[in-house]
C-alpha cells in the first residue's frame, strides 16, 4: 500500500487564474480519498496533478516515499511511470474493441505475456461480476457495466493508487447506489489507496475512509467523514455537506431582533461564553437536531434547549421521512421530522434546538 504526500502545491493557468492554492494534504496508505466540492474547486486538478496529467507549478508531490512533482529541484515523472490507475468520468473505453480486448490493452502494451493477460483479465472480471460479458462490446452495456469494465481495465494493470474523477455522475440513480457498493467492497477487498474525485457529498460521506472539503482551491477541511458533518472546521464545510444544509443564523450585528438576541445569549450561556463576545459571528444548526411543536403542544423546552417561534411555509414529504420549510421572520430553516407529524401551511409552531448541537462561526467563518 502507498501513500500520496502533497506539499504547498500550486496550480495556475496563465498569470491570474489559481485553480490549486497552497494545498497540503497527506493521504495514508490503504484509504479512501474522497476529494469533494463545488464546480471550480480545484478537486479535479489536484487529481490530474496526482496523476501527472497536469504539472505543478509550485511544491512537492511525493507518492511511496518518491518524488514525483517539484518543480523547484525540476524533477517530473511522466503519467506512463508512476504506477497509477486512472479512470474518467467518460469511462474512455474503445468502442471497436470487446470488453476483453479493452481490458486487456494495458496489459499489450506492458508486454505482458499471452498465458498470463488470461489470467489477468479472468481475475479481473470477476472481481467486477462482469466474466460474463467479455465478448460484448461497450455499445451493447448499460451505463453501469461499462463503468465495471473500465474499473476492470484498470485494476488489471495492478496499479498501486486507483484515481477516479467522478466515475458516477453519468449514471442514473439506482446504478449509483450500485457501484457506490461495488466501490466500497472493492477497497475492502484491495486495501489499495484510492483517491475519488466528487461534488456529490453522500458519495463522499458514504464511501470515505477521509474526505478532503475544497473551495475556490483551498482546502477547507480533512477529515474522516463524520467529523467532517459533525464538527465542520468553516461554515463553508457546515453548509456545503449535509442536505438540507445546515441551517444559518447572523448575529453580528449589535441591534438584533428579540429571537435572535435571546438564541445569541441561549447559546452563550450553554458555552460558557460572553454573550457580547464577537467571536460568535454567525451560528448553525442541522436540520434533524430541531423538534418542532404546536403551540398548544406542552412539551417543555430542557434545559439543553432553546426556543423560536416561527410559521409553517410548506411540507415537503421525501418517504421516509418530511422537510418542514419555517419562516421567523424573513429567514428560512429547514427541519426534518417523520412523516407522521402533521403541519399545515401558515401554522405557528415553536422549533425546539438542541444548544449542543449548535456551531458557532468567527468573522472569518472558522468553528469557534
Amino acid at each position: 500500500m502507498i501513500d500520496i504526500k502533497l506539499e504547498h502545491i500550486v496550480k495556475k493557468y496563465g498569470s491570474d487564474v489559481v485553480a490549486v492554492d497552497d494545498l497540503s494534504l497527506n493521504f495514508e496508505p490503504g484509504s479512501f480519498v474522497c476529494l469533494l466540492g463545488p464546480s471550480g474547486c480545484g478537486k479535479t486538478t489536484t487529481l490530474r496533478m496526482i496523476s501527472g496529467l497536469e504539472r505543478a507549478n509550485d511544491g512537492v508531490i511525493t507518492i511511496g516515499g518518491e518524488v514525483f512533482d517539484a518543480p523547484k529541484q525540476n524533477i517530473f515523472v511522466r503519467p506512463e511511470h508512476r504506477k497509477l490507475g486512472l479512470v474518467f468520468q467518460s469511462y474512455a473505453l474503445w468502442p471497436h474493441m470487446t470488453v476483453q480486448e479493452n481490458v486487456e490493452f494495458g496489459l499489450k502494451m506492458k508486454k505482458v505475456g499471452k498465458e498470463e493477460r488470461g489470467r489477468i483479465i479472468t481475475e479481473s472480471l470477476d472481481l467486477l461480476r462482469m466474466g460474463a460479458y467479455r465478448k460484448r462490446y461497450p455499445a451493447e452495456l448499460s451505463g453501469g457495466q461499462q463503468q465495471r469494465v473500465a474499473l476492470a481495465r484498470m485494476l488489471a494493470v495492478q496499479p498501486d493508487i486507483l484515481l477516479l474523477d467522478e466515475p458516477l455522475s453519468n449514471l442514473d440513480a439506482a446504478l449509483r447506489l450500485e457501484m457506490r457498493s461495488e466501490l466500497k467492497s472493492l477497497h475492502e477487498r484491495l486495501g489499495s489507496t484510492i483517491v475519488f474525485v466528487t461534488h456529490d457529498q453522500l458519495e463522499a460521506m458514504s464511501l470515505a475512509t477521509h474526505v478532503a472539503v475544497m473551495n475556490e482551491g483551498k482546502l477547507e477541511q480533512y477529515a474522516d467523514p463524520m467529523t467532517i458533518y459533525l464538527k465542520p472546521a468553516t461554515e463553508f464545510v457546515a453548509t456545503f455537506v449535509g442536505s438540507p444544509p445546515m441551517n444559518m443564523v447572523s448575529l453580528a450585528n449589535h441591534v438584533l431582533p428579540a429571537w435572535k438576541n435571546d438564541l445569541r445569549i441561549a447559546i452563550a450561556a450553554f458555552r460558557q461564553l460572553d454573550a457580547s463576545d464577537e467571536r460568535i459571528c454567525r451560528v448553525g444548526f442541522r436540520s434533524e437536531t430541531v423538534t418542532l411543536h404546536a403551540l398548544d403542544d406542552e412539551t417543555e423546552v430542557k434545559q439543553n434547549q432553546t426556543c423560536i417561534k416561527g410559521v409553517v411555509k410548506a411540507v415537503l414529504p421525501t418517504g421516509a421521512e418530511q422537510v418542514v420549510s419555517v419562516m421567523v421572520d424573513d429567514e428560512q430553516f429547514y427541519v426534518v421530522t417523520q412523516p407522521n407529524l402533521a403541519f399545515e401551511n401558515g401554522e405557528t409552531i415553536r422549533m425546539h434546538i438542541n444548544l449542543d448541537t449548535v456551531h458557532i462561526f468567527d468573522q472569518k467563518g472558522l468553528r469557534v
